[in-house]
């Protein structure tokens, strides 16, 4: 699998999924060489809500390998949660995976989700 192989399947499941929100483009795919590069996009919801998503991807195992993330949802002005493994809690039993809760972005262990799981997280709020 190539970076390319990777960019066109996430734009691909994101745009052929209406259910998750819409695709504003275009996402910004930048590949660093052909194995490894940068997957930016913002999808968003029918309250306005919309979520960002921040992914350096290394596919050169024959999968992606996702070595930095960040998944950030926001409604109106404040941030509903963020995930990412940016390594500034070391105290976290899943450092350096974590989670920001709320407008106060409260830290949370967390464990790396999906980005399934991240739609099904915003589909229950949604529905909420």
């Amino acid at each position: 699998m190539t970076i390319f192989d990777y960019f066109e399947t996430v734009q691909r499941s994101l745009r052929q999924n209406h259910a998750i929100g819409f695709l504003e483009p275009p996402a910004l795919t930048q590949a660093f060489d052909d194995y490894r590069g940068l997957f930016r996009a913002h999808i968003f919801f029918w309250d306005d809500s919309h979520l960002t998503i921040d992914e350096v991807i290394d596919t050169t195992p024959g999968y992606p390998d996702i070595l930095r993330y960040s998944y950030t949802y926001v409604r109106g002005a404040e941030h509903v949660f963020r995930y990412d493994n940016a390594p500034h809690h070391p105290d976290l039993a899943t450092f350096p995976h974590h989670k920001h809760i709320g407008p106060h972005e409260t830290v949370a262990a967390s464990e790396r989700p999906s980005l399934n799981q991240v739609f099904g997280e915003i589909e229950r709020i949604l529905s909420a």
